[in-house]
């Protein structure tokens, strides 16, 4: 399917019924970017502002900080934004169905997080496997948010 793909038959896409295939495929596609779509900065940024966001308890404010991790996503490049924003607005859309497909929110961020970003810097893997939880943490958030961050971002 990855051939046809390439080949620039996407009718291809529109037949193929197994959803694994199809998550595969998306998983590839950004795997195989040359640049993460969110670079590592940006990553840790958001890890940052989103331990900050779930310590608030007051509504108004929460949303406030919103605008703040909005701020962080403005400054990813254009086209990665776009790119982004369509996953997430996809994958929100995937996790209303969760009741049908077991794929909530957690899951979706667990799936596709770890292909979102990465570092070129292995010297310091002792905090890898806590920032991969971050940053499904920081994607799943991503997802739920994403209407609202889209807002910002126009």
């Amino acid at each position: 399917l990855r051939f046809e793909v390439d080949q620039g038959r996407l009718i291809k896409l529109d037949l193929e019924k197994n959803v694994h295939i199809l998550t595969g495929l998306i998983k590839l596609f950004v795997r195989e970017l040359s640049s993460p779509l969110i670079p590592w900065a940006t990553i840790e940024k958001l890890v940052d502002a989103y331990d900050k966001i779930s310590t608030i308890t007051d509504q108004k404010q929460k949303e406030k900080s919103i605008q703040t991790v909005g701020q962080i996503i403005s400054t990813i490049e254009q086209a990665n934004r776009d790119t982004l924003f369509f996953l997430l607005e996809h994958l929100y859309a995937v996790s209303e169905f969760s009741d049908v497909n077991q794929m909530n929110i957690e899951n979706l961020a667990m799936m596709l997080g770890p292909t979102l970003s990465w570092t070129e810097d292995l010297t310091n893997m002792t905090n890898m496997t806590s920032m991969m939880i971050k940053q499904n943490n920081v994607v799943g958030c991503l997802i739920r948010d994403c209407k609202q961050l889209k807002i910002f971002n126009k």
